[in-house]
């Protein structure tokens, strides 16, 4: 897909690529942002749910994009046509976007379609991870 769909100033790796393969989200998102990367592509919801993936893009300061369910559970080629259709689109918002915000897509082909913002409760996912820490502390 890179050969066809990136447009200058972008270039796409993968968790496996990046050898990152096993490695927890927190640990991934950080090494990955230390490493100069911006942007994330993702159908893992965790990225707005749960605190420490939440917490991570806080701190990292990284761009998220969500792709939606129907996506990840879709076939490889209905998933690389679904990108390449929408790719020009995810460069553009991503280009607008600022750091720390996520954007969902829907799953579809329509060409009038736009991106959601997705707001990240960052105040929220910090009292949920302080709580879940003195839980296991005392437990």
């Amino acid at each position: 897909m890179s050969d066809i769909a990136l447009g200058e100033g972008f270039e796409l790796t993968s968790v496996l690529n990046a050898g990152f393969a096993g490695a927890t989200d927190v640990h991934w998102i950080t090494a990955f942002a230390n490493d100069g990367g911006e942007a994330i592509l993702t159908a893992d919801t965790d990225f707005f749910k749960l605190p420490p993936q939440v917490l991570a893009v806080q701190r990292t300061g990284v761009r998220v994009i969500h792709l939606p369910s129907h996506w990840a559970n879709a076939k490889r080629a209905l998933q690389a046509g679904h990108l390449l259709i929408w790719w020009r689109r995810i460069e553009a918002q991503l280009t607008a976007m600022k750091p720390r915000e996520c954007f969902t897509m829907p799953f579809n082909l329509s060409e009038d379609a736009d991106m959601k913002r997705v707001p990240l409760d960052f105040q929220s996912m910090g009292k949920k991870a302080r709580k879940a820490d003195r839980r296991s502390y005392m437990g």
